[in-house]
């Protein structure tokens, strides 16, 4: 059985935060469409992805 510590999720969650931050203010800066903005969305999504796994597998654990 695959054990997720609960500091890895609340880890997760604070750089998940952190990241929407920085994304809305290159967003409001740069606009939407900039190359950096979507850089930006893309390493958001890797988060909410890494996040959701984690979600998962405590779900099976459940």
């Amino acid at each position: 059985m695959l054990y997720v510590k609960q500091d890895t999720k609340e880890e997760l969650l604070h750089w998940i935060k952190r990241k929407q931050e920085e994304m809305i203010e290159i967003g409001t800066e740069k606009g939407i469409s900039h190359e950096e903005t979507l850089q930006c969305s893309q390493e958001l999504d890797h988060l909410l992805t890494s996040y959701q796994r984690l979600a998962s597998i405590n779900q099976l654990r459940s």
